[in-house]
């Protein structure tokens, strides 16, 4: 969701930014003075708002390629092997499923709901390796 939001406001920046350069370049705009109010506006709060999205879109995709809730992102920092993290791309596969067409739709394939027993939320696979250490 955050990503189709930053997508949208980037364009409608983008679009604006024309206009936003044309008013403090030449001053001279067609239009009545609250369109124009009205564009300047419209675009400082879009580019503000796309790059605050950008911000959450980055940290969030940072805790996805390490298999992470904001909670547990902090308790990794004090043991940095994170026994659920599978690797960058199975990572992502447990999130956003196997199927590549999948992935820009928020909904699972019939394939990934029967192989993937973590969408069921009671078993999630850890590294055989870090799964020895903690039994010690």
């Amino acid at each position: 969701m955050q990503f189709y939001t930053f997508l949208l406001t980037t364009l409608v920046t983008l679009s604006l930014l024309r206009l936003f350069i044309a008013f403090f370049t030449d001053g001279v705009i067609d239009g009545t003075p609250g369109t124009l109010v009205a564009t300047f506006v419209t675009f400082v709060l879009n580019l503000s708002f796309a790059l605050s999205i950008m911000g959450f879109l980055v940290m969030h995709i940072s805790l996805v390629l390490g298999n992470t809730t904001t909670i547990e992102a902090f308790e990794k920092k004090t043991n940095p092997k994170w026994r659920y993290d599978l690797g960058r791309r199975k990572n992502f596969e447990q999130v956003f499923g196997v199927d590549k067409r999948c992935w820009f739709i928020p909904a699972y394939s019939e394939e990934d709901l029967e192989c993937m027993p973590v969408l069921q939320g009671f078993d999630f696979p850890t590294r055989p390796d870090l799964d020895e250490l903690q039994q010690f």
